[in-house]
């Protein structure tokens, strides 16, 4: 690997393959490590088991509430629904949260999350800080989480936003951004989709949570970039 976590563009995206089963995400190799990109935005790294999530920012309704917003806990409970459903298939052993997991100050759409860790209390829950995340201790601890600021691990080095990268990093992943792709079409049809966007040095992580905004991005001629539907994974 070269200074800074740069990997040479072919070795970085040598195949991308979809198996044929769109709806089931396509396979891409970064660093001589097969990942497996998901329709709704999580990546499993099927040689660590390794589940990776960014930027649920469970809780987000509630706060819209106390602050007179009259948005329901739909958005919450429809993020740990399809965890759940993806825990049940994919069986992994660890799941990596890369940051913003829970949106604001503790409120009581935290007890579902709670639940679901104690469901799943056999599975190793990591959370890499970010900046949303106030999450206090004795509630991380009861969960089972372990909370870090970095993880190096493999060729990647794990952070919340995509400004950390430092010449010390691995292949760097990261979310924070909220990435999306604008998509034009016949007829003036214009649609934005959340993407994982993969470049040189980085890759950022779609929003993984059902209320989240979204940042239209400018990708690089050399870039890679996969829109996520929640169906299908598609590079356009």
């Amino acid at each position: 690997m070269a200074a800074g976590g740069t990997l040479r563009h072919e070795l970085l995206f040598p195949a991308v393959k979809d198996d044929g089963v769109q709806g089931a995400g396509v396979n891409m190799e970064v660093g001589g490590e097969v990942l497996r990109l998901l329709p709704d935005g999580a990546v499993y790294w099927a040689s660590e088991r390794t589940l990776w999530l960014s930027d649920l920012h469970l809780g987000k309704a509630a706060h819209f509430r106390k602050h007179g917003v009259p948005i329901g806990s739909e958005p919450t409970l429809a993020t740990l629904h399809r965890l759940r459903e993806q825990l049940k298939s994919l069986q992994p052993s660890r799941v990596l949260l890369l940051g913003d997991l829970f949106h604001s100050d503790i409120n009581r759409e935290w007890e579902p999350f709670a639940g679901l860790c104690e469901e799943y209390s056999a599975l190793k829950w990591v959370l890499v800080e970010g900046n949303h995340d106030m999450i206090p201790e004795v509630l991380l601890r009861e969960s089972g989480i372990q909370q870090i600021g970095r993880l190096d691990e493999g060729p990647f080095t794990f952070t919340h936003d995509p400004a950390d990268l430092a010449p010390d990093f691995g292949y760097h992943v990261c979310g924070h951004v909220h990435p999306g792709i604008r998509l034009a079409g016949a007829g003036r049809q214009r649609l934005r989709l959340r993407c994982f966007h993969f470049s040189d040095k980085q890759a950022v992580m779609p929003a993984y949570g059902a209320f989240t905004g979204m940042y239209t991005i400018e990708p690089a001629k050399q870039d890679r970039v996969f829109a996520v539907t929640g169906e299908a994974v598609i590079e356009v």
